[in-house]
């Protein structure tokens, strides 16, 4: 209970100071946080991250091909060309679990799912969690979806992780950019440090370890001089 208590009252002042670290491209898309400002949990060593995603007012979602990679967005690219979707950035822990809103279809990858426009902290060793539309009846622009969620074995404190998005531009009275896929970045909770620690390699290890051996020899030869 004290763990999830101090988690809570963390994740808290994360989610207002996230609020004020969005992305100097505030055309924000998609835009997922943590429902209810912490995880629950844990339960069985697991906590559950569960996120509300709304959708800009001038911005709609769409079905098209499967977000892989780095996704084309910006001016001359149909918004059409890619399913929407968003990304949570280095989900430290994720054990696999998730639940899919009914229309959004779940992928896990080590390397994007990111729009072109946007450069978020993506560590290569850590889950990238991605949620696409696939549905029949996408959702109104200006509303809120709710029900996406990922299990993590990470019990530590929540940190800001980067986002991305990518929508379609819902401006039918501007034609020159209605229908343009767009990519936004911002921050959100999740579980774990964005970047983890680096560990030394042998090599540098013990090019350390001659260093300090050679450092020591000197202060001896010094004493004896002295």
């Amino acid at each position: 209970m004290e763990t999830t208590g101090k988690l809570k009252a963390t994740a808290i002042v994360l989610v207002l100071l996230g609020a004020l670290s969005f992305s100097p491209d505030v055309r924000a898309s998609l835009i997922p946080a943590l429902e209810g400002g912490a995880p629950t949990g844990p339960v069985a060593g697991v906590f559950t991250f569960t996120y509300d995603v709304g959708l800009s007012a001038d911005q709609k979602v769409n079905t098209g091909a499967v977000p892989v990679g780095s996704v084309n967005t910006g001016v001359g690219v149909l918004g059409s060309t890619y399913a929407s979707f968003f990304t949570i950035y280095d989900f430290a822990g994720f054990n696999g679990t998730h639940s899919d809103p009914t229309g959004w279809t779940f992928q896990s990858l080590n390397l994007g799912s990111t729009p072109n426009t946007t450069l978020p902290t993506d560590s290569a060793g850590v889950a990238n969690l991605t949620w696409y539309f696939t549905g029949a009846t996408p959702p109104a622009s200006g509303t809120t979806v709710t029900g996406f969620s990922a299990g993590s074995t990470f019990i530590g404190t929540p940190v800001l992780h980067n986002y991305t998005s990518g929508a379609t531009k819902n401006t039918p009275l501007d034609p020159s950019t209605n229908n343009t896929a767009i990519g936004s970045i911002g921050t959100v909770v999740a579980p774990g440090p964005a970047n983890p620690p680096a560990i030394p390699e042998p090599t540098t290890l013990l090019l350390l370890g001659s260093g300090l051996a050679g450092l020591a020899g000197w202060r001896q030869w010094r004493t004896k001089r002295a």
